[in-house]
């Protein structure tokens, strides 16, 4: 079975696939080895569809820090580009709002409860890009979130990332003001940039209905 074939494949036979079109354009514009990388994704959503919650967040996390780091004006010739998931895996390389969102769109597909899962941006202390952003998880509310980050790959509590200043924290529709160590006041206001980037990043992975 060809490369292609296999990740057609994946939407009739498993939970998780991409719409033969997509594949299709995926495929002629990236290669062959960025298909490798879609399917290595969508089989392990198969697999972790099945698996508890801490190990959903432990290895997603793996996953989309296995590609490479690379600044928007290298990957994409803009300044601030959100890029989907089908183009993070398929350039094989992002910023660190296209590790966040990947992790973050992909975990909730997967069955993490939305309101544990919150985009962060910090301030990153030391690092040559002080804007930059991450997944908080929350295992229970109330408590010191866990930071999903691309630059320290391993996960820890945000009392364990002295390097990370919080700003603020949002989904597509949610802003909270950040406490340092946990999730501030919800406030209302107009929906920001980043909430409307958010907003417009297709899923292009989709979910076959039971």
């Amino acid at each position: 079975m060809s490369l292609l074939a296999l990740a057609v494949f994946a939407g009739t036979s498993t939970r998780f696939f991409v719409p033969e079109n997509l594949v299709d354009n995926f495929s002629r514009k990236y290669g062959e080895q960025a298909v490798r990388r879609l399917n290595s994704l969508l089989l392990q959503m198969e697999e972790l569809i099945k698996l508890p919650e801490d190990q959903i967040v432990i290895r997603v996390n793996r996953f989309f820090n296995q590609l490479e780091y690379c600044p928007d004006i290298k990957t994409w010739n803009k300044k601030d580009y959100w890029a989907s998931r089908l183009e993070f895996l398929g350039k094989g390389q992002g910023d660190c709002e296209d590790y966040a969102v990947a992790k973050f769109l992909t975990m909730v597909q997967l069955g993490v409860p939305e309101e544990k899962l919150f985009l962060t941006y910090v301030k990153a202390v030391g690092y040559p890009d002080a804007a930059h952003l991450v997944v908080t998880y929350y295992k229970e509310p109330g408590t010191v979130p866990f930071v999903l980050d691309n630059y320290i790959k391993k996960i820890l509590p945000a009392t364990q990332r002295p390097d990370l200043i919080p700003v603020y924290s949002f989904t597509a529709s949610d802003l909270y003001i950040q406490k340092q160590y946990g999730l501030g006041k919800r406030i209302n206001r107009k929906l920001l940039k980043t909430q409307l980037s958010l907003k417009t990043i297709d899923l292009e992975i989709q979910e076959r209905e039971n």
